[in-house]
């Protein structure tokens, strides 16, 4: 489906007046980690289940999908083979991105009335600009800005962290202890740990500190686990 541009600040904006209305229904001040499947239940007025998606949909690519009409998102119970809190959550945070910024485009896209059955999520279709979009809604919701200023400050300093090696160097090289690739998990763990994102996997913690410019990466190669083995 074919969606319009929407841009970071506002898909962040959407992203934050959620947890304001969550904030504004509880009573209280929500700090990480945040609790995405009573917001998406209390806020957005969505159940939320837990299936094997691949029996539904003939695939086991698919992470989750979301029913417009009957105001329903299943998350792939498979997921919890893998132990991962994080990509549960994530995809929870994912289906809730759905809901606010394209259940309008759903709902009018065959221009009768009717709705589509479902908008579901594959890992083959990752790189679409409306799965990119709910992507970003999930790291915004998950991992504040605010929050995440805190942390750093906390873990590191109020300056950018600028990775510019993909190994460290030796004393003779540099004489100055530099961070370097190698180090991302440990980085995104120490963020995890102090801003209370428990519920964020470490992949999805290093992805936001580039996004917000607090992690420069220089080396040329992605801050991951594949580029961690190669490198």
């Amino acid at each position: 489906m074919k969606v319009p541009w929407i841009s970071k600040r506002e898909i962040s904006d959407k992203a934050m007046t959620l947890i304001e209305d969550f904030q504004a229904r509880a009573g209280y001040r929500i700090t990480p980690p945040i609790p995405v499947d009573e917001i998406v239940e209390r806020s957005l007025g969505l159940t939320v289940r837990y299936m094997d998606l691949s029996k539904v949909f003939g695939s086991r690519n698919v992470l989750g999908a979301t029913y417009a009409e009957s105001r329903l998102v299943v998350i792939n119970e498979r997921l919890f083979e893998h132990s991962s809190e994080g990509r549960l959550v994530f995809t929870c945070a994912h289906e809730a991105g759905h809901w606010v910024l394209h259940r309008p485009y759903v709902e009018r896209q065959t221009g009768d009335g009717s709705q589509k059955e479902a908008m579901v999520c594959t890992t083959d279709n990752a790189k679409e600009p409306i799965e990119w979009q709910a992507d970003y809604f999930a790291s915004c919701l998950l991992m504040p800005e605010r929050e995440m200023n805190e942390a750093f400050q906390r873990v590191c300093c109020p300056a950018p962290l600028v990775i510019r090696h993909a190994k460290r160097l030796t004393k003779a090289e540099c004489p100055c202890e530099e961070p370097f690739l190698e180090q991302w998990p440990y980085i995104a763990a120490a963020m995890c740990e102090a801003g209370g994102f428990s519920n964020v996997s470490r992949q999805a913690m290093i992805i936001r500190l580039q996004d917000l410019g607090l992690v420069v990466n220089k080396t040329g190669l992605k801050m991951d686990w594949e580029a961690l083995g190669a490198a």
